[in-house]
């Protein structure tokens, strides 16, 4: 068992950190990390981690790292998303390595699927993708997602714990009406359903080393088959994108 003292988050300043932060900070200890300042943050490091001779021992004493940090745009240039999701990515899950961190949480991505849901929705299907149907990416970003992944899987051979969680689209206005489509009702994410998916995966340690997890509210409309993530992760959604619509 896994006895968490220490919580490390990468990316931390970004919309998905200042979830977690705020969602996890009465439960663990935090050591929060980010390219840019975080003020008012006592256990903040800034630091690039692509920058892999700068980053040596910055993670002694994690017990769990949630790696968050990266170039969230589909569209971003390739060498931002090969300098901060490809690289970054690799250097950090080599150095949690070789300190001996126990878990790593990766932010993977609805994009794991990004070709699939597309098809999915123009067809006006529902539900039919499961966690063991293969990746199509089809923008780099995405490919970053499967890089991670694929990596995280050799990391669980050499015995750490690796957690994949596809998350949806979770946005700072916790409400998807500003972003309404049939894609946002399809992988919509609230706040208290993404602190309560990282909740479990923080907690979980009677599964196998590595485990991939959808990460969406339990929305009406999902192209994501929850019932094996209910069973392997014990995430249960609260939330519905649809319900955010009734009154409009």
């Amino acid at each position: 068992m896994i006895m968490v003292k220490t919580v490390g988050i990468t990316g931390a300043s970004g919309n998905i950190g200042t979830t977690l932060r705020e969602g996890l900070k009465t439960n663990y200890q935090l050591r929060l990390y980010d390219i840019v300042n975080i003020e008012g943050e006592d256990n903040f490091t800034k630091v690039d981690f692509s920058e892999k001779e700068k980053i040596k021992g910055i993670l002694d004493g994690v017990d769990i790292l949630i790696h968050l940090a990266g170039d969230p745009r589909p569209d971003a240039p390739q060498k931002l998303t090969l300098k901060n999701n490809f690289m970054a990515t690799s250097y950090v899950f080599e150095e949690a390595l070789r300190v001996g961190v126990k878990k790593i949480i990766y932010a993977s991505s609805n994009f794991y699927h990004e070709g699939v849901i597309k098809e999915v929705l123009r067809k006006g299907l529902r539900k039919v993708i499961t966690l063991d149907m293969p990746p199509t990416p089809q923008c780099l970003y995405a490919q970053s997602k499967v890089f991670g992944e694929y990596v995280g899987r050799h990391l669980s051979y050499l015995g750490m714990k690796f957690i994949a969680l596809r998350i949806g689209w979770t946005v700072p206005e916790d409400n998807p009406v500003f972003y309404d489509s049939d894609y946002m009702r399809a992988v919509f994410c609230s706040k208290r359903d993404l602190i309560q998916a990282f909740k479990k995966a923080i907690e979980e340690n009677r599964g196998s080393n590595f485990i991939a997890a959808f990460v969406t509210s339990d929305n009406s409309d999902n192209v994501f088959d929850l019932s094996e993530t209910k069973e392997i992760l014990g995430f249960y959604p609260q939330d519905n994108a649809k319900d955010y619509f009734i009154d409009r």
